[in-house]
């Protein structure tokens, strides 16, 4: 069983899939890949749209795909990948963007160097109480951005995904190997946009690191059962 915690599986929300019929093309996949569970991250950029506007988006985009999908596709959560802006640090509404039925919210950094004000804004979030943060992919973060910055991101009560296709480069996956023997990697994701776009299942993402960190796959799929339950971050750091 695999669960796969970044996707842009909608039709016609983000930059991921076009219409109803790529989307079925995309769940198509991930059931050959053994992916059981999918959660849906569109893109959320708070200078674009509110978020009661953009879960309603969200939720038509999903009612248009909902009559094609059958038993063999991954079940849905549905969630965003909200970009980090020193406007949301404080939305009242911003737990709505969270993986529906928990209080976690996927959060993707900017890309640039990460800042004492911009590591001070994601603390002041997690400080809120309402949201528990998983910082996506955060392998790219050092194309822009030095490990010490990135390690004191992820040394706050923050969990870490990357991408499946990171792997696939030596350089992408010396990097997710040093992220994950630094305890900051805790789920994987695909990622997924289009057909048309080159990706890595979540299945051979955990091939590739389990022939270095044997029990890799029970620890990631323990984290991500207990995310889809909503258990502390603090119980699932210390697993």
């Amino acid at each position: 069983m695999y669960i796969d915690f970044h996707s842009h599986v909608l039709p016609g929300i983000d930059d991921g899939s076009r219409s109803v019929e790529e989307s079925v093309q995309l769940l198509d996949k991930m059931a050959v890949e053994k992916t059981k569970i999918l959660v849906a991250t569109p893109h959320f950029y708070c200078s674009e749209i509110s978020i009661q506007g953009f879960v309603k988006r969200r939720d038509e985009a999903f009612k248009k795909l909902e009559p094609h999908l059958s038993q063999q596709h991954p079940r849905l959560f549905f969630g965003a990948e909200v970009l980090y802006d020193h406007a949301i640090v404080r939305l009242p509404d911003l737990h709505d963007l969270c993986i529906r039925g928990t209080d976690f919210l996927l959060l993707e950094m900017p890309y640039t160097d990460l800042t004492e004000e911009i590591i001070e804004g994601v603390d002041t979030i997690i400080n809120r109480g309402d949201v528990k943060l998983i910082i996506a992919h955060i392998e790219r973060y050092l194309n822009f951005t030095s490990m010490k910055n990135l390690e004191k991101l992820m040394q706050l009560d923050v969990l870490g995904q990357i991408n499946a296709v990171s792997l696939k480069s030596m350089k992408g996956r010396s990097r997710c190997m040093k992220l994950i023997k630094k305890g900051f990697v805790h789920v994987l994701g695909s990622d997924m946009h289009r057909t048309d776009r080159d990706h890595v299942p979540v299945k051979q993402g955990f091939e590739i690191i389990t022939k270095k960190f044997d029990d890799f796959d029970e620890f990631a799929l323990r984290n991500g059962k207990m995310i889809l339950t909503n258990e502390s971050i603090e119980k699932i750091l210390t697993l």
